[in-house]
């Protein structure tokens, strides 16, 4: 899963980079490609659009990653007790042992409950809203503050990230047009060439909402997350990595089912123990939305779905079984 800009934020008070300049995207330059959301769309009208933060199909990985590595802590420091008050064979350098491996168990915590605390107890998402009337990018920060650009002036980019990824990164430049000051990344990742390529397809959705009108890309708006107002249900969640899937074949649904049913506890944890984003009042004052907007859509236009869920929920469940038995 990719991190960036999450664990750590991205580099600040930089130059530009040679190879940015030459990935740059432009605002006012059309690519001859189709545009696509990619499933990202959290709110859609004639006044702005909000789309979901990258890092929002990785939530609940480190919280799980977290909870088996403080359970081993917590099985390394009660073990000693346990193993003293049941056998009848403890030497002499017992307790200067369990005194060191308890403290050593404890150091080890540390990680987990740090991985803890960054995937959990925050916010649920980190929207983007881009509105196309006053020209203007909000980004909500990971510390809950905003981070306010006009359009106009953001420089965006195809960005090289670790372990071959690609990411459509926004630089806001200091005074001097060179210096960056601030990024934020849009919500898709692309992994080798061939996806660095189909990246373009996001930002063309992106750039033509914002020059050319709603009109220009509704059509692909389908549906829209539900979770600007309520927390994520085991089903949206799993419907949101069914359609990004993008009718894969049911082998790799599947496969997709079974990461997610590990993952969910955990993924369960951070979004129930984090709290829903809200815009600031002068914000939200600035992105009005016209009554009998003929191109609003949110959760509550998607259309009916047939849930596949609980026939995908048995498969993977047949096939967890099967393995265990084999193993």
């Amino acid at each position: 899963m990719e991190y960036s800009g999450f664990i750590k934020p991205y580099p600040a008070n930089r130059l530009l980079k040679e190879e940015e300049r030459q990935r740059q995207l432009h605002q006012k330059q059309r690519l001859e490609v189709d545009a696509g959301d990619d499933v990202t769309i959290i709110r859609f009208n004639s006044t702005y659009m909000e789309v979901m933060d990258k890092w929002l199909d990785a939530r609940g990985i480190m919280t799980s990653a977290a909870a088996m590595g403080i359970g081993f802590g917590l099985f390394a420091i009660g073990v000693w007790p346990y193993f003293y008050f049941t056998t009848d064979q403890v030497g002499d350098g017992f307790w200067p042992s369990a005194i060191a491996i308890s403290i050593f168990s404890l150091a080890f915590l540390t990680l987990p409950l740090w991985l803890l605390k960054t995937d959990a107890f925050c916010y649920t998402h980190f929207p983007i809203r881009l509105n196309r009337k006053t020209r203007m990018v909000h980004v909500f920060r990971t510390n809950g503050t905003v981070l306010s650009a006009p359009w106009d002036a953001v420089f965006f980019c195809i960005a090289a990230l670790p372990q071959r990824n690609w990411e459509i990164q926004g630089h806001v430049l200091d005074a001097d047009g060179v210096t960056v000051k601030e990024t934020f990344a849009l919500p898709v990742i692309g992994t080798g060439e061939r996806d660095r390529e189909q990246l373009s397809r996001y930002w063309e959705f992106v750039r033509r909402y914002m020059e050319d009108g709603p009109s220009s890309v509704a059509r692909h708006v389908d549906y829209c997350l539900p979770i600007s107002e309520r927390q994520e249900s085991f089903t949206d969640g799993f419907h949101h990595l069914h359609a990004r899937a993008h009718a894969a074949p049911t082998p790799i649904l599947v496969g997709v089912l079974l990461i997610y049913l590990v993952t969910y506890p955990g993924r369960w944890i951070a979004l129930r123990t984090s709290k829903i984003p809200q815009w600031p009042t002068e914000i939200e004052a600035a992105n009005v939305i016209e009554t009998n907007d003929p191109y609003r859509k949110d959760s509550s236009s998607n259309a009916p779905v047939t849930d596949h869920t609980p026939i995908y929920f048995v498969v993977a469940i047949g096939i967890a079984l099967l393995a265990w038995a084999w193993w």
